[in-house]
Formats: structure tokens, sequence, C-alpha cells
């Protein structure tokens, strides 16, 4: 090709405008000669940037590969997070939850050592109470006769009735 230009191209008489004043035909073919001259030129230095083109995509290929297993494996570490943080709360939560019943319970304890004291003074008066119904118990049945007695004697039975029955 470099041949071509030194010897057709660089000449000022192929030019297509001075050929077709000879030949109509040649002017055409002129025309397609100079047309590849040109692709000629800038098929050599699109050439080779299109081989870096294609070197930087296989690259960008790669380098995107690599890009994507990463978003991959930080998406698992960010659902990792996810659940830890979501454990967290729920244990945050719970410890409120037993922090509040540790404050209940104490309160209950406070109460029933408030309600013991206060109960230790009637443990004498139940005592003495005890003691009182036990002998009204061993005493019942006697009681119980006597007053059957008397209500026998008192009762609905006039002296007229009981005379009269004897």
């Amino acid at each position: 090709m470099k041949k071509i230009r030194e010897k057709y191209v660089t000449n000022p008489d192929f030019n297509p405008d001075v050929i077709r004043s000879v030949s109509s035909a040649c002017e055409g073919l002129c025309k397609w000669i100079l047309a590849m001259e040109v692709y000629d030129r800038v098929a050599k230095v699109v050439g080779p940037k299109k081989e870096k083109l294609a070197s930087a995509e296989a690259e960008l290929a790669v380098q995107m590969d690599k890009l994507n297993l990463k978003r991959a494996e930080l998406k698992e570490v960010m659902d990792k997070l996810q659940a830890l943080n979501d454990e967290f709360e729920a244990m945050t939560n719970k410890k409120k939850e037993l922090e509040h019943n540790i404050d209940l319970c104490e309160k209950k304890l406070d109460r029933a050592e408030k309600l013991i004291g206060g109960l230790g003074g009637e443990k004498e008066r139940w005592t003495e109470t005890a003691k009182m119904l036990e002998d009204k118990y061993t005493k019942v049945t006697g009681d119980v006769l006597l007053s059957s007695g008397v209500v026998a004697y008192l009762g609905p039975f006039t002296v007229d009735f009981r005379n009269v029955s004897t």
C-alpha cells in the first residue's frame, strides 16, 4: 500500500476531477483507490485501538466478575449483620423485660416483708384464739347437753302437759 501511496496518491494528477476529463470510468476507479487508501490509514490507526478495546473489555469482564463476587460476599455479610442486629434488638427487649420483672419482684418482696412484719403481732392473737377455741371444743358436748335440757324444760311443753304424761 505504501508503494501505491508514493506512486499514485501523492501525484497531483491523481485527482478524480482531473481524471474525469480523461475518462469517467477511471474517475470511479480513482475515487475507489483514494477511499481504500484512506481506509488503510484509518484501519492502521483504529486497528490497535480495537485490539486495546477488546483487551480492555476482556479486563472489564474479569473485573466485573470480581465485582459481582465481592457484591455477593457483601450481601452475605450485610444479611448476617442484619440478622445480628435483629437478634441484638430481640435480646435488648428481653433484657428490658427481665429488668422490669426483677423490679416487680423486688417490689413484691418488699411488700411481702412488710406484710409479714405487720402480721408478726397477729401471731400472738391467733395463738390465743386457737387455745380459746380448743377449750370451747372440748366443752361443747357438755354445753350441748345442758342447753338441750334447758330447752326441754323451758320449751313448748306446759306444766299441765308434763303432769299428764307422767
